[in-house]
């Protein structure tokens, strides 16, 4: 194979990574990147039969449309930046592909598709991305060191109008697939001993964000009915398994005060700004109780509530401030619209709560109509609560009455002429946990016990291979809180067991999201902070290395005989270290030497003897240029060969190099 043909090989190579990476940008769409494919597979069956369909003027002129497409991409359809610019450089690398004559039209082509890894860098955080990144790597040192041959070639044998063929044997691709390698382990190096920045165009964004219902100031019932069956993940959450509780946990995320009939929304507006103190914790209450540590790792959601389990009672993340109410409810300034990773302590059963008594819109009773139908609820709540006293045994009875007496579905039936809550108390009797929690709000208020609603999510799969809950939409959930005199605020939950998500996952999508989880943790979330504490961890190994192999030289005790034979296994080590590096470098220095075949020595010798050396900052080709003797440059041609196309003269090449080396010992 010649070298033209691997030069194009390459260059679809790196082509075909480009659009990989710009497949990971979901806005974008599959239909365009299909599109793209299919024309590079068009442009590449036109290059293998040497065709050339678009001229040097006409691509110009193309080149000029499309960045116009580009302007008109970004203000009139996409508005995003990542996402014209995307587009536009694929565009542009299809183009550029049906006009490969030149050498420099294989470099543009080359940094396209690098401006096509930085986009999908800037809006991806899949681990996919990684693997894309390292072939990339090795297709960029490949292609400079076939780029770069060529143009030698070209420099050294201008009248030569087609190219040697030349056989890369495996000696050549160990050779790439090393210098790559050990440049993707010095990249990783530098990523993580990097400082980390995030401020202005250096912080982390991604373009889509996840639509999540209940979590603003206005919820309408049946709202949470649709998302019960969407799988998409809104957050992970680590929890150390000696932490882990043995029953269900709640996620926490707003609370709900008024209801007219409709549904729900936020009336109280008693947020204060919480500001994180010199630990670079926000403080949030002061609770009792077993806490539990949670990472929170929260997709990009367009909501700006944030979440923690139970009660939490404080934050750490990174944000400037966050907004905290009475309810419990947490708000960032505004939404994210990007991954973030925060820390919560929380108190899933705190021992003592705040006691000061509720205000009156939580025993407010006015969506109730007076008529009939609200006389029927006030009737049900005397019923249900007959012979029963005290605020927490009502509450227990209603809780009880409603998770035996309806029926849990996602899709309940209607009847004409009833407004939600009573077509579920005594028409359809059929609902999901918006409908659970209403009723019991409602049956609790009319019994004069102040309650709200919660909106968050309800436990989640637990992934056991790295210790965290996979929290999906589908685990969407709505809850109560009562006020019981002497107790404050107590969490009950009226919907039937029915109502949680159950899980079936197989180990193979398990082991993929641990993947997942790694990925954001410790690449793209990778932090300044995470640099710090790897800094300290290793200096603490360090210290207590040093330690012991001060307390072992310095030990004049009893414990000398261990002290002696702590000195003879690290002696026995540095010796075994100290061999195998000098054996390792002789063999590699007889392994070099061995590469030199012995016609290409001999004509060295030849030359040296009439004062022409190779110097040692030549290649072969230079020098043999230098000399302008011919059976010189046969001589290289035929090195190169052995040297790295892996494999042995023929016989008929053998007989012309040593024709070669004998024209040059006789001549003068």
């Amino acid at each position: 194979m010649n070298l033209n043909a691997y030069t194009l090989i390459v260059t679809y190579f790196m082509a075909s990574l480009g659009l990989a990476a710009i497949s990971l940008v979901e806005s974008i769409g599959a239909a365009f990147t299909l599109a793209m494919a299919g024309a590079t597979a068009f442009t590449l069956a036109l290059n293998l039969k040497g065709r050339r369909i678009i001229p040097g003027a006409i691509w110009n002129l193309l080149a000029v449309l499309v960045f116009a497409f580009f302007i008109a991409d970004y203000l009139a359809f996409s508005g995003s930046l990542i996402v014209a610019a995307g587009r536009f450089l694929t565009i542009l690398l299809v183009l550029k592909l049906f006009d490969l004559a030149r050498n420099r039209d294989f470099v543009i082509a080359y940094g396209i598709v690098f401006f096509q890894i930085l986009s999908a860098a800037a809006s991806t955080v899949s681990p996919i991305f990684l693997l894309i990144l390292s072939a990339f790597i090795i297709g960029a040192i490949w292609a400079m060191i076939l780029f770069n041959m060529k143009r030698d070639y070209q420099e050294a044998y201008p009248a030569e109008k087609g190219f040697p063929r030349v056989a890369f044997g495996g000696p050549f691709f160990a050779y790439v697939v090393g210098a790559s390698a050990f440049s993707i382990v010095v990249t990783f190096i530098i990523f993580f001993i990097m400082p980390r920045m995030e401020f202005g165009f250096f912080q982390r964004k991604t373009l889509n964000t996840v639509k999540v219902s209940g979590f603003s100031d206005r919820v309408d019932l049946g709202t949470l009915g649709p998302v019960k069956e969407d799988p998409t993940i809104i957050m992970r959450v680590g929890i150390d398994p000696m932490d882990k509780p043995d029953r269900l946990i709640y996620f926490r995320g707003m609370a709900l005060d008024s209801y007219d009939g409709k549904g729900w929304s936020k009336t109280l507006k008693d947020e204060i700004v919480i500001r994180r103190n010199d630990g670079g914790v926000f403080n949030l209450t002061r609770l009792e109780g077993r806490a539990i540590e949670q990472s929170i790792l929260l997709e990009p959601l367009d909501t700006d509530v944030i979440f923690a389990a139970g009660y939490p009672v404080s934050i750490e993340g990174p944000f400037q401030n966050i907004w905290f109410d009475r309810s419990g409810t947490i708000r960032l300034p505004s939404p994210p619209y990007s991954r973030i990773e925060y820390k919560a302590r929380s108190i899933l059963s705190p021992i003592r709560k705040d006691l000061a008594m509720p205000l009156l819109q939580y025993s407010d009773t006015s969506f109730l109509d007076e008529g009939l139908e609200g006389g029927r609820i006030k009737a049900l709540a005397e019923s249900v609560t007959d012979g029963v006293s005290g605020a927490r045994a009502t509450a227990e009875s209603i809780e009880a009455h409603l998770k035996n007496s309806y029926s849990y579905t996602l899709n309940p039936a209607f009847s004409a002429g009833l407004s939600p809550l009573d077509d579920f108390l005594f028409g359809s009797r059929q609902g999901y946990c918006e409908h659970y929690a209403t009723a019991m709000a409602a049956l609790l208020r009319t019994k004069g016990i102040p309650s709200r609603i919660v909106t968050g999510f309800l436990n989640g799969e637990w992934n056991g291979l790295g210790s965290y809950y996979i929290v999906r939409q589908q685990d969407a959930h709505s809850w109560v809180e009562a006020f019981i005199e002497n107790e404050g605020w107590v969490r009950f939950d009226p919907t039937p067991s029915a109502g949680v998500a159950s899980y079936r996952p197989s180990p193979v999508s398990l082991y993929m999201d641990l993947l997942r989880w790694r990925w954001n943790r410790y690449i793209i979330q990778f932090s300044f902070s995470d640099q710090r504490q790897i800094a300290m961890r290793f200096e603490g190994v360090g210290a207590g290395v040093f330690e012991n192999l001060r307390n072992a030289l310095l030990r004049k005790t009893t414990g000398g005989a261990a002290s002696k034979s702590t000195l003879k296994a690290a002696v026995i080590v540095m010796v075994v270290i100290v061999v195998g590096l000098i054996v390792w470098r002789l063999f590699t220095r007889k392994k070099t030497l061995s590469r030199m075949p012995r016609f290409y020595a001999e004509m060295l010798r030849t030359l040296g003897k009439r004062g022409l050396s190779k110097r040692s900052a030549e290649t072969p080709l230079e020098f043999a240029d230098r000399t302008g003797i011919a059976e010189v440059k046969d001589i290289t041609s035929a090195l190169h060969i052995e040297r790295y196309g892996g494999r042995r003269l023929t016989e008929a090449e053998r007989r012309g190099v040593d024709a070669a080396v004998a024209r040059l010992k006789k001549s003068a």
